[in-house]
């Protein structure tokens, strides 16, 4: 009874820290999601401020999946479909890229050995703009722009946390085959996509049979958490279910009805206060995480990464542009590969991966620990504050510079927007 009520004091502590926080935050315009890791850190040093026990495996089932569904429900599919190329290829390719360039960094200027360094690589390589994509929102950034930095996101954290799932089965195997490395690939990436549209599809059928605003709703939540842990039941990949099933419902909902106009906007309301909660909560719970010892230590090494992962980024960018505008015709401006390159920040799942580590003898695990950290501090702070000066001074914003996006063929013209 009393473990009971403990946690509900922590979690109520922590919905109070929110409230406060978020309130503060508005009123100066500091973006929240920054001022939460700092008060995470601070809560973490105060030990009359108790925090609920958010483990590395509660994050991923429960805080996750959320964050994850929220960003699918309200995407605009069709555009989505347009440039499934350019987004595909920079969350797969580009996330490769990344691991690759990561790994041998590390491994010659860090000495750390070859696997070690493909873990290091697969856990920073993803981003997670969440608290970007609410400053895109509120300046009004190009909706096509907007769209293709949040797609990259949600799948670049699918694949690499497939890579990161394989890694760690060859760590605990000892050996794998060739084989066995395609079966694992095979089984997370195209068992969770077909899980996932399977499940979205089953949804909407529902949605179609029933007028229940309530059972529609509830039916959302049952899709989103119970589709991630069915999928990782199955060893298939969690997060690119969640999303595939967010986005196939989305799609069917806009294009072949089952979902009222009032239904529709309840549903987008509620789930925008349930990712707010949930990516509050993560954002929270990186700065508990954090260890200030650990950053302090190896500061030069966490400098130096930083600014390295930021050339290859900025240069995986721009070869994939290249690419793109070569063999698919299709061109992506300048100032679009400025604005991807420095909104490429590193979040929750970094943290989450990096603390799955803990515990197989690693034996460079503090220098992880404490890279992953000083990349997610790191790029939250800079990037993430900087951000609406590199939105105004490489005008990413609509042309009216409100928070209004052109449509159409209007939008194309006016923003230099991608061309097929």
């Amino acid at each position: 009874m009393d473990g009971g009520l403990g946690q509900f004091d922590s979690i109520y502590n922590i919905l109070l820290l929110v409230v406060v926080i978020t309130l503060i935050a508005r009123q100066i315009n500091f973006p929240s999601t920054i001022a939460f890791i700092f008060a995470g850190l601070l809560a973490a040093s105060v030990p009359r401020i108790s925090l609920p026990d958010l483990s590395p495996e509660i994050f991923l089932s429960i805080l996750l999946p959320p964050i994850l569904f929220t960003e699918t429900l309200t995407m605009d599919v069709d555009g989505l479909i347009d440039d499934s190329d350019t987004i595909l290829t920079y969350a797969v390719a580009g996330t490769a890229l990344m691991v690759t360039a990561i790994s041998i960094y590390t491994h010659l200027v860090f000495n750390l050995n070859w696997m070690e360094a493909f873990i290091l690589g697969s856990i920073i390589a993803p981003t997670d703009p969440v608290s970007i994509i609410t400053t895109f929102k509120r300046l009004g950034v190009i909706k096509r722009f907007q769209l293709i930095v949040a797609g990259e996101s949600l799948f670049n954290d699918g694949f690499a946390v497939v890579i990161y799932s394989i890694l760690l089965v060859v760590v605990e195997a000892g050996t794998i085959s060739a084989g066995e490395v395609l079966t694992l690939t095979i089984i997370k990436l195209f068992g969770g996509a077909i899980l996932g549209y399977v499940a979205g599809y089953i949804v909407h059928l529902i949605f179609c049979w029933t007028e229940d605003l309530y059972v529609e709703t509830l039916l959302t939540f049952i899709l989103t958490f119970g589709v991630f842990r069915l999928a990782e039941a199955f060893h298939s990949s969690g997060v690119i279910t969640v999303v595939i099933a967010g986005l196939i419902l989305n799609y069917r909902c806009r294009n072949h009805g089952g979902v009222s106009e009032k239904g529709e906007e309840t549903m987008e309301v509620m789930w925008e206060f349930v990712g707010f909660i949930a990516s509050s909560f993560a954002f929270i719970f990186i700065g508990v995480s954090l260890d200030a010892g650990l950053l302090t230590t190896y500061a030069l090494p966490i400098i130096a990464l930083s600014i390295v992962s930021m050339i290859f980024r900025f240069l995986m960018i721009e070869g994939i542009a290249r690419f793109l505008e070569r063999y698919q015709g299709k061109r992506i401006p300048w100032n679009w590969r400025v604005g991807m390159t420095w909104s490429g920040l590193r979040g929750a799942v970094s943290v989450v991966l990096v603390l799955g580590i803990t515990g197989i003898n690693f034996a460079n695990e503090q220098l992880l620990l404490a890279l992953t950290y000083g990349i997610v501090l790191g790029t939250n702070v800079i990037q993430g504050l900087t951000m609406p000066w590199v939105i105004n001074r490489f005008r990413l914003y609509s042309s009216t510079r409100a928070p209004r996006q052109l449509e159409g063929e209007e939008e194309d013209e006016a923003l230099q927007t991608l061309v097929d």
